[in-house]
């Protein structure tokens, strides 16, 4: 009987500071810089398996702040601090290779419910009288 073949997607969240997001097909992609249309990318590590990558010009190109990769980050970060233009969400870079890895399906998925979740949720505010 011939070996059957499983393709194995890996994927990257892609999040714009309005909003906006995508994920990306990590196999078409396959560097940070690529699918941040940027010369270099800064990464930030939050767990072993999961990277946030950003344009290390966005500040000097002056891109706006992207609160939603900052409320993402929260799940991760106590105090994420202010992050500028988009930025994406991969899985871990292999230190030998300098490979960066995209996201399984179920780790690109939990990362997206997340930031649905939190970009949604309704923090409330002081009472106004």
């Amino acid at each position: 009987m011939p070996a059957i073949a499983i393709a194995s997607w890996t994927y990257a969240l892609w999040v714009s500071p309005t909003g906006r997001f995508r994920l990306l097909d990590w196999g078409t992609v396959t560097t940070p810089q690529h699918a941040l249309g940027c010369e270099t990318a800064q990464p930030l590590g939050l767990t072993l398996e999961l990277t946030m990558w950003m344009d290390e010009e966005a500040i000097p190109l002056r891109r706006p702040r992207n609160a939603r990769a900052s409320e993402l980050l929260r799940a991760y970060q106590p105090h994420p601090g202010l992050h500028f233009g988009d930025v994406v969400f991969t899985g871990a870079t292999d230190p030998s290779t300098d490979t960066v890895q995209g996201l399984t399906e179920d780790q690109a998925l939990s990362l997206l419910d997340l930031y649905l979740l939190r970009i949604t949720a309704r923090v409330p505010g002081a009472r106004l009288h």
